[in-house]
């Protein structure tokens, strides 16, 4: 969600807090109006209630005590009970003190559940139960007494005043539109400040964004100024602070990276070096053995050729320079190699090829990458083994050389697999953990890729080559 930045955030927010400060006091606001006028309801029917009781109470004061039926009370009271109803605009019922309804009137109210024939609450005890008022509907209903000598009760009288819940007086009303006006304008504000704010915030830290993005290791970064003491001032102090860690990391760094490629150099030199020497020491100790002069002839010429080699890496390294170049030539895969396995035939080590494979290699460097792989193969397989190792070349339909070398060793475990090609990384007790490394290496730069499948029956390495059609 990149559209989300911190600018869009921050002005979001704002407009949130807005929004529920106004929803908030809107509420309030109603709620508190539709309580005040409730009260005034309330107060209006006390009132009314209180002068229509007073109004009765006179004019029935001389039947009081006598306790009359109600076809008497209704004969006493007459058209009073009308009178004393249009007078003060409302409704009444007046009951006899065993809750049986007299006389009603029905000036406002239209509806006849308001006044039951009978209050069940006084049918059962006509003793004084003070005031009640309860709320049915929209109507406010008071239900109240008129008391004679010795307090008892004379007649009993229920009002119902209509009031509607959600009626908000006129004046109430205005100032309700004359607030929404002000909100309004308040949001308007609002709504330019969030944006002057957020720009204000987000154009410190894109300041910041585009020195963090010019920051180089190797160069020299610029310190940013802040003059307040607020959050971003020290998120920049921070950044300066950081700064001059880089410059001093990078000095050490520097001087880490040469100490590390001189003992790189080192350890590659030597492991160039002894490489050749594996198979001097071989072809030295079939010398011992050999008596056919042809074969005698033939093994001192490879081992000029591996003194040669040695030449060639101690004259690179007197230079300074890099390990001896790649000589990329069209080769044929199956001699080479046959060449280099010859050595190790008295090892249990095989060589297998349909003919001819060409590819583009270098040759001296093809020789050290078998090498190393049968040399590896062999050192995996336990003492108490018979050693297998059987080494392939085939060439595809695809036009791709494959070159295999498989062993009956003990695999490779599962949690050296990924790092088996790092460099300086090695499974045997002695070794620079180079060889690999540097196999991967070379055949990468032959346009080739190397892979292997390892179980606890043994590993097969497998190299691919694009091949040379001739």
């Amino acid at each position: 969600m990149s559209f989300l930045t911190l600018r869009v955030r921050t002005f979001l927010f704002m407009m949130l807090i807005l929004v529920v400060a106004f929803v908030l006091t809107g509420i309030f606001s109603l709620y508190h109006f539709r309580a005040e006028n409730q009260n005034y309801h309330y107060e209006r029917l006390e009132r009314k209630e209180s002068a229509i009781i007073s109004h009765l109470d006179y004019v029935t004061s001389d039947a009081q005590g006598k306790y009359l039926t109600n076809a008497q009370w209704r004969e006493h009271i007459g058209g009073k009970l009308a009178e004393i109803s249009s007078i003060h605009k409302l409704d009444v019922a007046v009951y006899h003190p065993k809750g049986t309804i007299i006389a009603v009137t029905e000036l406002q109210s239209a509806d006849k559940k308001l006044f039951p024939r009978v209050l069940e609450e006084y049918l059962a005890s006509p003793k004084a139960k003070g005031r009640h008022v309860e709320v049915t509907g929209e109507y406010i209903i008071s239900t109240s007494e008129i008391l004679g000598p010795n307090n008892a009760v004379e007649l009993i009288v229920r009002i119902p005043y209509a009031i509607g819940v959600t009626d908000i007086p006129d004046e109430d009303v205005e100032f309700l539109e004359q607030l929404v006006l002000l909100y309004v304008f308040l949001f308007l504000f609002g709504i330019i400040f969030a944006v002057i704010l957020s720009n204000y915030i987000s154009k410190n830290m894109r300041l910041v964004i585009e020195q963090l993005k010019k920051v180089r290791i190797n160069g020299s970064n610029q310190k940013l100024n802040w003059k307040l003491n607020d959050e971003i001032g020290e998120l920049i102090q921070e950044y300066n602070v950081m700064v001059e860690k880089l410059e001093r990391t990078a000095v050490e760094l520097a001087q880490s990276e040469r100490e590390s490629a001189w003992k790189e150099m080192a350890q590659q030199v030597a492991h160039e070096i002894k490489n050749p020497l594996t198979p001097m020491k071989l072809t030295l100790q079939l010398m011992e053995r050999e008596q056919d002069p042809k074969e005698l002839q033939e093994m001192a010429s490879h081992l000029l050729e591996e003194v040669e080699t040695l030449t060639h890496i101690a004259e690179a390294f007197s230079r300074f320079a890099q390990m001896p170049g790649l000589a990329l030539e069209e080769a044929d895969l199956t001699y080479l190699s046959s060449r280099a396995i010859g050595l190790y035939s008295d090892r249990g080590v095989q060589f297998s090829s349909e003919g001819p494979v060409y590819a583009k290699v270098d040759k001296d460097q093809w020789s050290r990458i078998v090498h190393n792989l049968v040399k590896n193969a062999l050192q995996s397989i336990e003492a108490h083994k018979e050693p297998k190792v059987l080494v392939r070349i085939v060439k595809t339909d695809q036009g791709r050389a494959v070159i295999t070398v498989k062993d009956n060793g003990a695999g490779i475990p599962e949690a050296m697999q990924e790092r088996i090609f790092e460099p300086n990384f090695t499974t045997k007790s002695s070794g620079m953990g180079l060889g690999l490394a540097l196999v991967k290496n070379l055949v990468n730069s032959f346009g080739g890729t190397i892979d292997f499948v390892t179980s606890d029956q043994g590993t097969e390495f497998k190299i691919e080559l694009p091949t040379q059609n001739l």
